[in-house]
């Protein structure tokens, strides 16, 4: 933010000090200065716009780790709890993959997590770029491993033997527990992301982003 306040004084400052070097009429001096100014409110307009822009962003993708982290946080609890009430397959169940959507959709997200602080930059790119998709990779192994195992798990009309039954249940718990690993595994490594990449609180500790963009945000990303 200081880089933009400097950028616009410069730019408000440079033109001045150039005209009283030089020799203008009145008349011609004010339609050089409008023309100025006017140049002068773009740029500025441009800068402030770009501020709120990269701001907007930066949050966005603040938001999609956090939410990462929320349907991690309930497809682990919702797992331990059908584990440990012996819930039997249900074959419409469906494993949950984690969102890059920001990531992939756009080229912008990269553009301003460039402009950050190195530390952050690799904590962001790292977990979008390579952890992220390493375990939407192994959640699809996951699924593809246990769904070979579970086919005719849930016969229409007819009883399981008891083997069958045996090894549905076994296989089933397989599913549900390394699906929870795995979530657990999302929650943990979206906090340590939320620890060095923090726009929502940034915001809030800036004024002049606040008074471009408002206070509102959630209790979890306020820092409060």
């Amino acid at each position: 933010m200081k880089r933009v306040f400097s950028s616009i004084s410069l730019i408000f400052t440079l033109p001045f000090k150039l005209l009283k070097k030089t020799r203008i009429d009145n008349f011609v001096g004010g339609l050089v200065f409008g023309a100025i100014f006017s140049l002068i409110v773009n740029l500025a307009t441009v800068q402030v716009q770009e501020s709120i822009q990269k701001q907007r962003i930066l949050e966005a993708v603040e938001n999609e780790i956090l939410n990462n982290i929320l349907v991690a946080r309930s497809i682990a609890d919702a797992n331990k709890k059908a584990i440990d009430e012996k819930q039997k397959y249900n074959p419409f169940y469906s494993i949950q993959r984690y969102s890059r959507d920001l990531w992939t959709q756009s080229s912008e997200p990269l553009q301003y997590i460039a402009q950050l602080d190195q530390p952050t930059q690799i904590a962001v790119s790292g977990y979008y770029s390579f952890w992220l998709p390493a375990q939407n990779r192994m959640l699809d192994q996951l699924e593809k491993l246990t769904g070979n195992y579970l086919v005719g798990c849930n016969p229409i009309g007819e009883k399981l033997s008891e083997n069958k039954q045996i090894s549905c249940d076994q296989w089933n718990d397989i599913l549900l527990d390394s699906e929870r690993n795995t979530a657990l595994g999302v929650v943990d490594e979206g906090l340590k992301v939320l620890e060095k990449f923090h726009p929502t609180k940034d915001r809030l500790n800036n004024w002049f982003l606040m008074l471009l963009m408002g206070d509102k945000s959630t209790r979890v990303l306020s820092g409060k």
